[in-house]
């Protein structure tokens, strides 16, 4: 016979009872992110599709009556009359020898933001110096990336990805330090080894750093190599000019070759 004295008592489990509000509590922060999620990209592909294929159909509008208004014929005319009459009507305002198309922007989208009417403009004298016709006028604006991106492309200015994309070989070449930090390891995602981030450090007397925080977001990288992008220009034109001229000689020695 057993000693019931000695026995071991059944240890009872807890068991988690997932009810379907339990499950709700639990998927919620993943249901809510890939809600906004969705309806960003409802947003992007209707609302904000929608908005820049109507203002760029708009442009183009505007630059074709522009067009039209060009020609030699009676109906050119009577669209140069009416440019005219709708700004004396509305007393508007122009320097002498503003552009016809850039007074019928301001027509069309008025003078509230004198940098949109800028940008419009620049967009339309671009295209029309590119000899495009009035129907290229989306699909021109949509190849080169929006208004703004043809803006800075015009102004010889570059954006902030273009710097980025520029001084990345030359930075490449460059090390300063190497460190090796545990705790920079774990605030980072392990699979994107080789891809740049932004350390925020400290400069000490001793001449030590002390690294306060980490980021590897895109916008962060970017504008961060964008600075040094700036801070290197001279010497990024010099480079370019050292290769421009390397091509040359090599082109020129190549056809040397050629003809030798």
């Amino acid at each position: 016979m057993a000693n019931s004295a000695n026995a071991v008592p059944a240890v009872k489990t807890a068991t988690l009872k997932v009810t379907a509000k339990t499950k709700v509590v639990l998927n919620d922060y993943a249901n809510f992110v890939a809600s906004l999620v969705l309806a960003r990209k409802q947003w992007e592909q209707n609302a904000y599709a929608k908005s820049n294929n109507e203002k760029y159909k708009l442009l183009a509008d505007c630059y074709g009556n522009y067009v039209a208004m060009c020609v030699d014929n009676a109906k050119a005319k009577e669209l140069r009359e009416q440019l005219d009459a709708y700004i004396a009507a509305n007393k508007l305002v122009f320097r002498k020898g503003t552009h016809n198309l850039v007074k019928i922007v301001k027509c069309v989208f008025g003078d509230t933001d004198k940098r949109r009417i800028s940008t419009y403009g620049i967009v339309l004298r671009t295209a029309l110096a590119q000899g495009l016709k009035a129907k290229d006028i989306v699909s021109f604006i949509k190849a080169s990336g929006g208004v703004q991106e043809i803006k800075l492309a015009r102004n010889g200015a570059l954006t902030t990805k273009a710097k980025a994309e520029a001084v990345q070989t030359f930075l490449a070449k460059k090390v300063l330090a190497e460190v090796t930090s545990t705790k920079i390891a774990e605030s980072l995602d392990a699979s994107k080894v080789g891809q740049q981030v932004i350390f925020v450090a400290t400069q000490k007397a001793n001449g030590k750093f002390v690294i306060n925080a980490v980021t590897n977001s895109t916008g962060a990288v970017n504008t961060a190599l964008a600075a040094c992008y700036s801070a290197n220009k001279t010497k990024l034109s010099n480079k370019k000019a050292e290769n421009n001229a390397a091509a040359n000689d090599a082109a020129i020695n190549k056809a040397i070759g050629l003809a030798a």
